[in-house]
């Protein structure tokens, strides 16, 4: 049997291994930093079938395929499609109207400038859309950032901060709001207990569908 071999192994002061599968179906691992690659092995080895299981389910998954940005390339803004059109001879950055729109000459820039767009969107929208929430079911955050994380769409911290990755920008709406409930749901309970799920079901009844879709479309969510 071909042995696994992990894509990357991250390091760090921490004292236990950790396997993840990532939304590009790699196998990456986190380590201590004087774990012998022997046990690295062995627990590689040991989650053989669970490691070729996650992988399968995640390249079963829809994804956008390689960027191009090309004129008529789509990308997703707020669970809507739009595709991307080319102002010949113009230097003008992203723009949206019926598609999102750059100028040809800033075309060598399209996914910074694109990441930079939604990261600004996502600033707009969010605490719009978390603020209404928040008063709709007597929560106060005390203050809303946006991150560019990858591994985690959002964050709650212990001193009421919540965090939100730009990607989730791509969602719908009601996507959005199932990530916005759950993270105020954690300012009161920081778990994920059976208390804290009934809380989130009270709060948004049909938040399963919802975490569904983020699960099954999570590789759209990326430029």
């Amino acid at each position: 049997m071909t042995p696994l071999r992990p894509d990357r192994i991250i390091r760090s002061r921490r004292r236990t291994l950790s396997l993840e599968i990532t939304t590009d179906a790699r196998l990456v691992v986190r380590a201590p930093f004087r774990a012998p690659d022997t046990w690295i092995r062995d627990m590689i080895e040991e989650k053989r079938g669970w490691i070729e299981r996650k992988i399968a389910e995640m390249k079963a998954r829809p994804a956008p395929g390689e960027r191009r940005f090309v004129a008529g390339e789509e990308f997703l803004f707020l669970g809507k499609s739009y595709a991307l059109g080319v102002l010949d001879g113009s230097d003008a950055g992203i723009t949206m109207s019926d598609r999102l729109y750059i100028g040809e000459l800033r075309l060598p820039e399209c996914r910074a400038l694109l990441q930079e767009w939604y990261t600004k969107k996502a600033a707009e929208i969010f605490p719009v859309r978390v603020t209404g929430v928040a008063t709709l079911l007597d929560y106060v955050p005390k203050k809303i950032r946006i991150t560019d994380a990858r591994r985690r769409w959002a964050s709650c911290s212990s001193t009421g901060t919540l965090s939100f990755s730009w990607r989730l920008v791509l969602a719908p709406p009601e996507v959005i709001d199932y990530v916005i409930v759950h993270e105020l749901v954690h300012l009161r309970q920081p778990d994920h207990s059976d208390r804290f799920w009934t809380n989130v079901e009270k709060a948004m009844p049909d938040y399963r569908k919802y975490r569904q879709w983020l699960r099954e479309n999570e590789r759209m969510l990326s430029i």
